[in-house]
């Protein structure tokens, strides 16, 4: 259990309302505020008896984004779902995302192939409506029994171009990858079986190497972060290199917190906040899955991914508060939270990727901190970074994505709290309670040996902490993590590829 895979696809051909399929996607816009019944939406609503006329005369059905209304000929269901008239692209981007995702959403369980119906030539609108249904198709049902609740549909077919089609499946497998990771129990993916997993799962791609460092490298070669954080559980600790060469020079790396399940080890969490933390790994699941979609569609760039793979619990053997640890890169680092966890592993990773792989570039993502999930909630990330070009890159990249980041600051004056609530070290792994996230941007910034960095702490996206109980997006999956990050990293690493 790692990869689960949506339906299989393919580029429709003929008339798609003639199609074999059981089910039909048609697509209704919107303009100043009217459904626009034209097209091949005034042919599927004569072929459905004017559901659409009627639903639109009566005020049913106002084509408002995600919207849908069902009809049926001969046998055959018609959804019906509208795509708004947002003006502003990447408004408009996600309502399309959204849409696709919604009527998609209402086949699963009804039928086993359907035709989508994809009415733009604005290729990345294309793509984005595909992306939409392959993600709206997920169901994460390894565990469930009932056939009942299992996935129907099998297959869908688009009437986009096998370009289109190629990287939007390829898109949506990093996001499948990446939820499946994020939301799997922790006895399913311990340290080592999750090596195990990548290693085969990888194996598949051209161009790709993993190399697995067990605990006992670990241990050999001073990873004082990832050993102390990993070693109070049986399931030891490891550290996954991913490389993917698609081009000469430098790599990028990217380093994701991938904490197989967080206790918070001798500084127990209350329970309450301990259930949703098999999800901590959200930021290695982002990266693994990002990383797969580029080697996939082939990217001209170099890149490598690092995930520190860690279970923190306590036992006779767990790291404690006030132990001092040394660091890959020599650091000493006073231990003063054992809770404050994920940055000692990616700290590691950091300098290793920086010193020791000669990365150009160091992209971390982890479910981080808990402060930055209040400053900003479910659906925003916050970013870090010393550098401004990278963060426009990253800002671009959001707006196609609608994976939403906003920058917070990496204040220089906190750095003196990481000295002093460290008598016996050089620096603490947790300094303050307020603005706890900046200072855990600023400790990992003091591993990555002067490359440029940027740090997203996805804790509220990532896990999808309360987003329930906001207006998420359609093609977010209901209750659990939704693999964000994956699509984002793509479009960066798609920008670097391109230069």
């Amino acid at each position: 259990m790692l990869f689960s895979k949506p339906p299989k696809v393919d580029v429709a051909r003929g008339d798609p309302l003639e199609a074999e399929a059981a089910a039909v996607v048609v697509p209704v816009r919107r303009k100043d505020g009217k459904p626009l019944i034209e097209g091949i939406a005034a042919k599927a609503d004569k072929l459905a008896g004017g559901i659409l006329t009627s639903a639109v005369e009566s005020g049913d059905f106002s084509a408002k984004a995600c919207e849908t209304l069902k009809g049926y000929h001969g046998g055959r269901v018609i959804v019906f779902v509208g795509l708004g008239d947002a003006s502003e692209k990447s408004k408009l981007l996600d309502d399309i995302r959204g849409a696709y995702a919604k009527a998609v959403s209402l086949l699963l369980d009804k039928v086993e192939s359907a035709v989508v119906i994809v009415e733009s030539s604005d290729g990345l609108e294309a793509r984005e409506a595909v992306v939409g249904a392959l993600l709206g198709s997920y169901k994460f049902d390894y565990f469930k029994t009932k056939d009942n609740k299992k996935r129907k549909l099998s297959k869908l077919s688009f009437t986009v171009s096998e370009s289109v089609l190629e990287e939007a499946l390829a898109i949506a497998e990093g996001v499948y990858l990446a939820r499946d990771l994020a939301n799997a129990p922790p006895h399913e993916v311990s340290p080592p079986r999750l090596a195990d997993k990548v290693q085969k799962l990888f194996s598949q791609l051209k161009n790709v190497n993993v190399e697995v460092f067990d605990y006992n490298r670990l241990v050999e070669e001073g990873f004082g972060g990832i050993v102390a954080v990993g070693k109070g559980s049986k399931e030891k600790p490891v550290l996954i290199i991913v490389r993917y060469s698609g081009a000469e020079g430098d790599p990028i790396a990217l380093v994701g917190k991938t904490m197989v399940f967080d206790s918070g080890g001798i500084n127990l969490k209350p329970s309450q906040a301990l259930f949703e933390m098999r999800s901590d790994k959200a930021g290695g699941s982002a990266v693994l899955g990002a990383l797969w979609t580029a080697a996939r569609l082939g990217l001209k760039v170099n890149v490598i991914a690092l995930i520190p793979a860690a279970i923190n619990v306590p036992s006779g053997e767990s790291y404690l508060p006030s132990d001092v640890i040394k660091m890959w890169d020599g650091t000493t680092v006073e231990v003063t939270n054992t809770d404050a966890e994920g940055r000692l592993t990616l700290a590691d990773a950091i300098a290793y990727a920086a010193k020791a792989l000669k990365a150009r570039e160091i992209v971390d993502v982890a479910t981080l901190t808990g402060a930055a999930a209040v400053a900003l909630g479910p659906l925003i990330a916050a970013i870090f970074t010393r550098s401004q070009e990278l963060l426009e890159e990253f800002r671009r990249a959001a707006e196609v994505t609608g994976e939403k980041v906003w920058p917070l600051p990496l204040e220089d004056s906190y750095k003196a709290a990481l000295e002093k609530k460290a008598p016996l070290a050089d620096i603490a792994n947790a300094a303050m309670r307020y603005g706890g996230a900046i200072s855990a941007a600023l400790f990992l910034e003091h591993f990555n040996h002067g490359k440029p960095h940027v740090h997203l702490d996805i804790a509220g996206p990532g896990i999808g902490l309360g987003g329930e109980a906001v207006s998420q997006p359609a093609y977010w999956p209901s209750g659990i993590a939704p693999g964000w990050g994956v699509r984002l990293l793509y479009e960066y690493l798609k920008a670097k590829a391109g230069k």
